[in-house]
């Protein structure tokens, strides 16, 4: 299985003055975010990774080289300043018609968590899957997090920030079928992946992971990058 890591954003919400250096490359407990994304990768046995970069792409790049212990390649978003959706179709080449896990290089996962996510994949065929975290959350972090409404047999039916009636959080993390790319050409080419998401779910192509348990943080402020430092001390 390969991967997708996207890494192409500036963090501007990491200070109030501005990122001194590209999101990526923020540490987390001594290690950059991409680090972080490129271990976890490794420990769960993804074979190869594709890291798409835009902000600063040659100093990002040279972390990811530093820090992967798995075999990457790298493709750029001249347009990172626009919907992630740029990023995700400057995966299409490395990816084919082949199955892949996509990720966000903000998220911190466990290998814990993309390994559950891996085994959902089981033989659903042209569906994919996002890893879902029923677990409860602080109230202000929920808030800010893209939310899941899940029927009785497990298939996603909305995917957004401003659900008001959600069954788990979106983890930042899928395992995309082919069908991936076809949601990406009936949404708009600039747009956030929850609009691509939103596509499949609506035609009942988005099934939920449960990955409740395993550690994943987005970090995306000062405050998440302290509080995500905190939870992994204490693991």
């Amino acid at each position: 299985m390969n991967a997708v890591v996207l890494a192409a954003g500036r963090g501007q919400r990491l200070s109030a003055d501005g990122p001194r250096q590209p999101k990526p490359l923020v540490p987390l407990a001594g290690t950059p975010l991409v680090g972080h994304t490129l271990g976890a990768l490794a420990e769960a046995g993804v074979e190869r990774a594709l890291v798409v970069t835009g902000h600063r792409q040659r100093d990002v790049r040279r972390g990811a080289r530093t820090w992967a212990r798995l075999p990457i390649a790298f493709a750029a978003n001249p347009r990172f300043r626009e919907g992630a959706s740029r990023s995700l179709a400057a995966a299409r080449d490395f990816c084919g018609n082949a199955p892949f896990l996509l990720v966000m290089c903000d998220h911190a996962f466990s290998p814990a968590l993309i390994a559950a996510l891996l085994r959902s994949g089981g033989d659903d065929g042209d569906v994919c899957h996002v890893a879902a975290d029923r677990a409860p959350r602080a109230p202000a972090y929920a808030a800010e997090a893209t939310k899941l409404a899940i029927d009785a047999d497990g298939f996603v039916t909305a995917i957004g920030k401003g659900l008001s009636d959600w069954d788990a959080l979106d983890a930042g993390a899928f395992l995309c079928a082919p069908s991936v790319w076809e949601a990406a050409a009936a949404a708009s080419e600039d747009c956030a992946l929850s609009d691509i998401f939103a596509v499949l779910a609506r035609e009942r192509r988005l099934r939920a992971a449960d990955v409740s348990g395993c550690f994943w943080y987005d970090v995306d402020t000062a405050d998440d990058l302290r509080e995500a430092e905190r939870l992994l001390a204490g693991r």
